[in-house]
């Protein structure tokens, strides 16, 4: 005699293969041909949110899970990150697209140079021997250049996905995001490479905003090029995007480069702890007004934020002439390009889980991601399309 299925089990059976179903096409998007002739703002703000809410922060969950318990250069985690970051880009290949998996060999003597010169130039030449913080750095220091070291046989590896422009392929703008990770003892700053670091503000929005960026555009056609980089050994010395920037300086050709967009923890935003006791309040950061090709900076800057606050006004991305000296803009900066840096407020609203094993997904303000997201979007998609109104 057959066995018959409990109904009531056989109907939760139904709903898991209906949820699980639902799941793997959440936000599933289709644009036509209609909508691909962009010329408004409208245009750009239909298309831009034909990626939803829901599969946003799925991107964000998807890309953090794969890494887990950490992206740190050569763990376990960090092998599955790039295993999953090829995986998926190589899924986007519509006429025009191209992805390109670039290996290289950290040149960490470079990195180590770094870390020494900023602790002469910064601690040693500014601080008291006398005082409590020399020590301090001096610890973080030899801990970041023994780490460099125990890390010096391993490559790295960029992803870089590009979409060709099909009226003016030599105009190119490069937008970025690095995917490694970090975790420093929050009392010693000592780098601690065993532990768990999710990674989910630092930076998993900077990259899952682009993987979701990379989906839209790869079914558009596209006047001009936009090329996205995913940059390794980042939390080392910024080596991924000094390696790209190298081998990308050799083989310009004719390339018109508009100047590059670095994205950096876009999900950290509160209101209690924010100092101007805001929401949505968060930097742009370029060169210091003093700087060589500082005003290349200022072109980039009223570029994309002009779109921008005209499209998405319900978040303000302030601009910051500081000169940061932290993540991949600073490699572009070297070579004489023009970048800006779009992140939190770190003078106002730091995210106090920054290198350390909280940084969740739960922790973020996924408004304030999904506007950030939205605002840089549409201003790439208005500056290819010439859409000023």
């Amino acid at each position: 005699m057959k066995k018959i299925l409990n109904p009531k089990l056989l109907k939760k059976l139904i709903f898991s293969l209906f949820y699980v179903f639902n799941l793997s096409n959440l936000g599933a998007f289709e644009i036509k041909n209609y909508e691909k002739n962009i010329k408004t703002s409208f245009s750009i703000k239909n298309v831009t949110e034909k990626i939803s809410r829901d599969y946003l922060e799925k991107n964000l969950r998807d890309f953090v899970a794969s890494g887990r318990p950490s992206r740190f250069v050569g763990s376990v985690g960090h092998k599955m990150t790039i295993d999953f970051l090829e995986n998926t880009l190589k899924k986007f290949n519509s006429p025009g697209s191209v992805f390109t998996k670039q290996e290289f060999v950290p040149d960490i003597e470079r990195a180590g140079k770094f870390y020494s010169d900023d602790f002469q130039k910064e601690i040693v030449a500014k601080i008291p021997r006398t005082d409590p913080n020399y020590d301090h750095w001096k610890a973080f220091t030899l801990s970041m250049l023994k780490t460099l070291d125990s890390v010096k046989d391993i490559k790295g590896v960029n992803f870089i996905w590009e979409k060709k422009g099909s009226k003016k392929p030599d105009e190119v703008i490069i937008l970025g995001a690095n995917y490694d990770t970090l975790l420093n003892d929050p009392k010693s700053l000592i780098v601690d490479s065993k532990n768990s670091m999710p990674g989910a503000d630092n930076n998993g929005t900077g990259v899952a905003a682009l993987i979701s960026m990379v989906e839209l555009l790869d079914k558009l056609d596209l006047p001009r090029t936009v090329r996205i980089v995913f940059f390794d050994f980042e939390e080392l010395g910024f080596l991924g995007s000094h390696a790209y920037v190298d081998k990308m300086l050799s083989s310009m050709s004719n390339d018109k480069v508009v100047g590059y967009v670095n994205l950096v923890m876009l999900g950290n935003d509160s209101k209690r702890d924010d100092k101007e006791k805001k929401f949505s309040n968060m930097k742009v950061y370029l060169r210091n007004p003093t700087e060589k090709n500082s005003s290349d900076d200022l072109k980039l800057l009223k570029l994309i934020t002009e779109s921008g606050n005209r499209l998405y006004g319900t978040i303000e991305f302030k601009p910051e002439a500081n000169s940061m000296n932290s993540s991949s803009h600073i490699s572009f900066w070297e070579a004489g390009l023009p970048a800006i840096c779009f992140s939190q407020n770190w003078e106002s609203d730091f995210n106090p889980r920054f290198h350390t094993s909280n940084d969740f997904v739960e922790t973020l303000n996924m408004n304030t991601y999904i506007q950030a997201f939205r605002y840089i979007t549409g201003s790439i998609l208005a500056w290819n399309y010439d859409v000023a109104k």
